[in-house]
């Protein structure tokens, strides 16, 4: 290169900017140009996918829209007519009772499960993929699974009670207002406990060996360690995982709607169920309405859970209660009577909890005089068989907890290599005799299109997968590692648009697919799914670039790069994993879709596996073998898919949105 080239380029280097990119840069931020770019992707997405729906549902609560297009203007009559409804307040009431059964239970066994899974490092891999299979299969998957153990005449747990002598005939479960929905909590207690299991089990190896150490050398029992360096070591894991948990838990549709349809006797129409039913009836702008009804309640804990996220994701050294923004003070205004009682109900506990162990002291001081009195070799046995039992009773109860994980997977495993007249007339309930594959050749049978239904999941998921990682990714760049005006408010935004509920969504977005003709076809489904796997990937690189150094890229940017080099050169390659564990849920989350899917397709060429294995069923006739089957089939993907990559989806869990 000669010499006035080289001169040529260094003085175009340093020239000066014009005046008009400093004002820019003064007015939109340091980083504006090339955060626009980044991000335009995520915005053009998310605005017409998102933003674009959630308006026009807004504007349709307030309309009498009976049909695909826009009804008259009604003014607030919709939710009038809704907050006067007692259907929608009786909903509401078994949507709160469901939701905080499910969260207190899923937090108490996720942590006593964290715990011992901690204590037990040498299994600690195979146990937590245990745990973790019902947190991954497809709802569809686990419905079945559930429906065939908890059905009257069929169903294992019955068998087991009839055989057992414990009743005199099956008990309709899922079929008796006073167990539908008892057992519904069960179930989304089954399906919760892994992802507290897992947030809690990081938590637990992120706390300093030391305190522990310290606090036996003062004299301090276990459970006094729990009370006083567990607890408040997880105690951020605990919020962000308690407020998704509570989100996902309140936006509750598909099992609801595969096992019991909000019945028996609407015992368990929640109110997602109640705005589905209005949408049957095309009362969409009713349907809407008791949506967004709900939307004050999930903003609050959707605020809570950005405000906590927030803090952590931007290293501050602050405490979350030490903030003081407008949104933070609002937030605590309108959550200070929940905040109040939770300190109320914690200062009891402790004097409870004092008062018992006082008493505890003095017994077991009698105790130990007794029994075992001043001799050492009698200390040391004591101390000995202490640690055997309790490490006997560690291991019991882990155990009780991965046969109730599991069973459900057994169930399915040997319904399908039964034969029709085993289940029928049941024989053998328990083990297969003899084994057969005469489900699964019916499954693939002239009668069955499961093997196209089959190509159609993985084609949509695979599509959507590609569009929600490529577009996250330098979606969560832009936001996440460029300075530009407005990023924060984005940001957040992504984090609302994930946690929105899915019946709020799908209505208007299905008059607006029914007019640009995507109903009835798989391209129409590639381009809806991004709507809830987009902005939970974003959101999830968004943690994985907020935890690289920015010296990083700052050296990158002094050598002589641009911010698109030091994107792809320098971060890309450091966040490969963040890429594959971004790619592992956005294609679970497509394979296990099952609400658009539902509305949108009605061909059965064009059934993806959820919407074919349910439609499967015709009124009361349940093909278990081949149900089964099918569910064994499609949950192996997905269970493969994670054991090979665990590693990468446990950080996914861990980095960013829920990390301590």
């Amino acid at each position: 290169m000669s010499q006035t080239t080289m001169t040529g380029m260094r003085s175009a280097t340093i020239s000066p900017s014009p005046a008009w990119h400093i004002s820019l840069r003064r007015i939109l931020g340091r980083d504006w140009a090339p955060a626009y770019v980044f991000v335009f992707p995520t915005v053009l997405l998310m605005g017409l996918l998102i933003a674009y729906p959630l308006l026009r549902a807004v504007y349709m609560s307030f309309t009498n829209t009976n049909s695909l297009q826009m009804g008259p203007f009604v003014g607030l009559r919709n939710y009038e007519n809704v907050l006067a409804d007692p259907n929608f307040r009786a909903a509401v009431w078994i949507t709160v009772r469901y939701t905080f059964w499910s969260v207190l239970l899923k937090f108490a066994f996720g942590l006593l499960i964290a715990i011992l899974l901690h204590r037990y490092k040498r299994f600690g891999g195979v146990l937590t993929a245990a745990i973790l299979l019902p947190w991954i299969v497809p709802s569809v998957v686990a419905a079945i699974a559930w429906k065939g153990l908890l059905d009257p005449v069929y169903g294992g747990v019955n068998q087991f009670l009839l055989q057992m002598g414990f009743v005199e005939k099956g008990f309709p479960w899922l079929g008796s207002p006073n167990t539908a929905l008892a057992s519904l909590v069960m179930i989304n207690i089954w399906g919760g406990i892994p992802f507290f299991t897992i947030n809690l089990l990081a938590g637990l190896k992120a706390i300093d060996r030391e305190y522990y150490e310290a606090a036996i050398v003062d004299g301090a029992s276990a459970w006094r360690c729990f009370l006083h360096i567990t607890l408040p070591g997880l105690r951020y894991v605990i919020i962000v995982a308690t407020l998704l948990s509570t989100i996902w838990t309140f936006n509750t549709f598909d099992m609801v709607f595969l096992l019991t349809g909000g019945g028996p006797v609407n015992a368990t129409r929640v109110f997602s169920i109640l705005a589905f039913e209005a949408f049957g009836a095309a009362r969409y702008g009713v349907a809407v309405a008791i949506a967004i009804s709900m939307a004050p309640i999930l903003l609050i804990f959707i605020f809570a859970l950005g405000r906590h996220i927030s803090a952590s994701s931007r290293n501050e050294s602050r405490s979350v209660e030490e903030e003081e923004t407008l949104t933070s003070r609002v937030l605590a205004v309108i959550t200070w009577p929940v905040r109040a009682l939770l300190k109320a109900v914690v200062a009891v506990f402790f004097l409870i909890n004092d008062a018992v162990e006082r008493v505890l002291e003095v017994v077991g001081g009698v105790l130990h005089r007794i029994f075992v009195g001043q001799s050492t070799t009698n200390q040391r046995l004591a101390r000995r068989i202490g640690r055997i039992f309790s490490g006997g009773l560690a291991g019991f109860i882990l155990l009780l907890f991965i046969l109730f994980e599991l069973i459900p997977f057994y169930w399915i495993l040997i319904t399908a290599f039964k034969s029709t007249r085993q289940i029928v007339a049941f024989e053998s309930v328990f083990w297969p005799s003899p084994w057969t594959v005469e489900q699964f050749e019916a499954l693939f049978g002239p009668t069955r299109r499961f093997a196209l239904w089959y190509q159609n999941t993985v084609v949509v998921s695979l599509v959507s997968t590609a569009i929600s990682v490529v577009v996250a990714a330098m979606g969560g760049y832009g936001l996440t590692r460029l300075r530009w005006r407005g990023s924060n408010i984005f940001g957040s935004s992504v984090l609302i648009a994930y946690l929105m509920p899915p019946i709020m969504m799908f209505i208007p977005m299905y008059q607006i697919f029914t007019a640009l003709k995507l109903t009835n076809s798989l391209t129409g489904l590639m381009v809806a799914y991004p709507v809830f796997g987009l902005p939970f990937v974003t959101w999830l690189m968004m943690g994985y670039y907020a935890s690289i150094p920015k010296e990083m890229e700052e050296a990158a940017l002094i050598d002589g790069c641009n911010h698109f080099q030091a994107f792809w050169r320098v971060i890309l390659p450091l966040v490969l994993p963040a890429l594959m564990a971004a790619s592992m849920f956005a294609i679970t989350l497509a394979w296990k879709e099952f609400i658009f899917a539902y509305i949108f397709l009605s061909r059965d060429r064009l059934y993806t596996l959820t919407i074919g294995m349910a439609q499967m069923i015709v009124g009361d006739v349940l093909p278990w073998g081949e149900l089964s089957a099918a569910a064994l089939l499609m949950s192996i993907p997905v269970a493969v898919l994670y054991m090979v990559g665990q590693r990468f989806m446990v950080a996914g869990l861990t980095a960013g949105a829920v990390k301590g």
